[in-house]
């Protein structure tokens, strides 16, 4: 059983969800279409260094 319902894995649905798990200790469940959370953004690792 689940507390909250978010539809959306974006940033907001994912910032959303990570705060009232943290904040008021109740269980979300995040339902997305696409396998990854956080909308379309990626994370790519770079090295200061290149160039």
């Amino acid at each position: 059983m689940f507390d909250w319902l978010i539809v959306g894995a974006g940033f907001a649905g994912s910032v959303l969800a990570e705060r009232i798990a943290s904040q008021r200790k109740e269980r979300v469940l995040i339902i997305d279409r696409r396998n990854h959370v956080g909308g379309n953004a990626y994370a790519r690792a770079t090295n200061s260094c290149d160039g």
